[in-house]
């Protein structure tokens, strides 16, 4: 048969009971095997076709008609919700010939009046009766305004069109504030039921779901275990999830294949000019910039046994303190308001998919909760349940004097295990489970930071950072911009190798080196320092395009090290 996106978005039902239609004539079909998933992804299987369908990300649901094709981005917040069982098609009976058809019943909730359809739901057959999943879903945590144009906007007007509808502001759902990772931001959610493969979802995880918008939860349920267990759901939209996939390991559509292999040729000048966008925000200091550009390529690229490397995280020290006002330091809302990290969150949003800014602030630290934890069936979201690939810029320089609380102290070791061991513990009843993450971490701090950072580099500002003309310096042409952002997602993601003589010149050279350190009387490297020089290595070469290390380029990672440990070598922390 001959589909149309068109016909498939503006009635998703009919073609699917089409289909069901084909398929029940099989030999031995039974209806709860029916899925006809892998026809609609292969239906919206490109980039172009998928914009088609309207985002929930960026229309109000308010406004999408029922039973259409939607699509919507986003983490899964809470797999804990349980399944339902649901009748996957009915019988029904023609009085004038007689004959029964089986009709399809998935992908919906409508009601129907079974008299006037001549169906019967009493004495419904087992193989009619299938199961399945309920997951809360948000909108992406920290996704950046870049990354959500690019994502959704391209072909939005078309979309809307296509239904005869216009966008409109997201109306908030009451009860479920406590669902969403980042207090007093805006976000989508919906209620996704997935009718196959909803058990291998993970909390955390970042999917893109087509689907049929249903009815929202409605707070007419009847049982006690509606009234406990999804009473706070009421008014929460509705997804029938016909195909998913995820969005993890892989830019998805962000950039053109072309752009991200011109980045790699263009690497080498791509970092130079991208080291002078980030010294902006610095006052000029390129050292820092390039850490961070390292920082940006950094990712976990190694699990052993519970072992996570490849993340580097990174510790600015001596930047300047924030003068907060009384009214700022109560405030619990995820954002930062120094105009001096606010000039740093400005550039990394620009160069990130999703940045989260985190002031460490004690009212923070008291009153909020980084780890999810689940209160009355319901998993309420932590700070730190984000997706993979979510960069935090911690401001420290925020911290004033007071009384660190017993949540505040929990916070702070959260904090600490992200960064020293990539996991996250999930708290419940009687048990936590630690799940594993994959966030970057830049912090700013005016003296020692205080968190087990992977490296710190003490700030040599050229010009104050609070100039009231540094802004004005970042405007950057969108396809400048455009540039940096395919040069980091290249290098991110590009292959590393070490070649055997290269090998054997770090190991001369380290035992050089720990033979000079004997001569002279100072500290030995360890094979700690050394293993340290290695990972910088690795983001050294991804930063210049080699997939080969050479050495220069580890001769190039040492003197960074060495420009580093001599702004202060008092300042920084053994080892760092």
């Amino acid at each position: 048969m001959s589909i149309t996106t068109d016909q498939a978005i503006q009635s998703p039902l009919l073609l699917v009971s089409s289909l069901f239609e084909t398929f029940i004539q099989q030999p031995n079909a039974s209806p709860a095997e029916f899925d006809p998933s892998t026809i609609f992804s292969k239906l919206f299987e490109t980039t172009e076709q998928r914009r088609q369908i309207p985002s929930i990300n960026d229309v109000s649901v308010q406004h999408v008609p029922k039973n259409t094709l939607v699509r919507f981005r986003c983490m899964v917040q809470d797999t804990g919700l349980g399944q339902e069982m649901f009748v996957t098609a009915y019988n029904k009976h023609d009085h004038e010939t007689g004959a029964e058809k089986i009709l399809c019943y998935r992908y919906t909730d409508d009601s129907m009046d079974i008299e006037q359809n001549g169906c019967s739901f009493d004495s419904v057959p087992n193989e009619y009766l299938s199961e399945r999943t309920n997951v809360y879903c948000v909108s992406p945590p920290g996704e950046t305004p870049w990354a959500k144009t690019t994502h959704g906007s391209l072909d939005l007007s078309h979309a809307l069109n296509q239904l005869n509808i216009q966008d409109a502001l997201k109306e908030p759902v009451n009860g479920t504030s406590k669902k969403y990772p980042l207090p007093g931001h805006e976000h989508v959610s919906a209620l996704v039921k997935f009718y196959d493969s909803g058990d291998s979802l993970r909390v955390g995880q970042l999917i893109e779901v087509i689907g049929v918008l249903g009815h929202p939860v409605s707070s007419d349920g009847s049982t006690e275990d509606f009234e406990t267990h999804m009473a706070t759901l009421t008014n929460t939209p509705v997804l029938h999830a016909i195909t998913y996939r995820s969005l993890e390991n892989g830019s998805h559509g962000l950039f053109k294949p072309e752009n991200l292999i011109n980045a790699s040729v263009q690497a080498r000048d791509i970092r130079a000019k991208l080291v002078d966008y980030i010294a902006t925000a610095f006052g000029g200091d390129k050292l820092v910039a390039e850490y961070v550009v390292l920082q940006l390529l950094s990712r976990v690229t190694v699990k052993n046994r519970g072992v996570k490397l490849g993340q580097f995280s990174l510790n600015i020290s001596k930047f300047p303190a924030s003068e907060l006002g009384l009214q700022n330091e109560k405030s619990l809302e995820m954002k930062l308001d120094s105009p001096a990290s606010k000039h740093v969150a400005f550039i990394l949003s620009n160069l990130t998919q999703r940045c989260v800014e985190m002031p460490l602030s004690l009212e923070i630290l008291n009153k909020s909760s980084f780890n999810p934890r689940s209160v009355d069936e319901q998993l309420n979201a932590g700070v730190l349940q984000l997706p993979n690939d979510t960069l935090l810029l911690v401001d420290e320089t925020v911290l004033s004097e007071g009384t660190l609380d017993d949540t505040g102290v929990r916070n702070i070791q959260a904090l600490m295990n992200v960064i020293h061991t990539q996991s996250l513990n999930y708290m419940f009843p009687y048990s936590q489970f630690e799940l594993d993450t994959n966030l970057g971490v830049i912090s700013l701090s005016s003296t020692k930071s205080m968190l087990p950072n992977h490296c710190t580099v003490p700030l040599q500002a050229r010009f104050a950072l609070t100039d009231g003309n540094l802004k004005d310096t970042m405007q950057y042409s969108n396809e400048t911009l455009d540039m940096f952002r395919a040069y980091i997602e290249s290098a991110k993601h590009g292959e590393y190798e070490i070649p055997d003589d290269v090998s054997e010149y770090i190991q001369e050279e380290f035992v050089n080196e720990r033979k000079r350190a004997a001569e002279n009387g100072t500290t030995l490297p360890s094979q700690e320092d050394l293993m340290a020089r290695m990972s910088i290595s690795r983001l050294v070469a991804l930063s210049f395009g080699e997939r080969y290390l050479t050495k220069d380029t580890f001769n190039y990672a040492v003197s960074l090290d060495e420009q580093r440990k001599g702004r202060d070598a008092g300042h920084e922390m053994p080892g760092k």
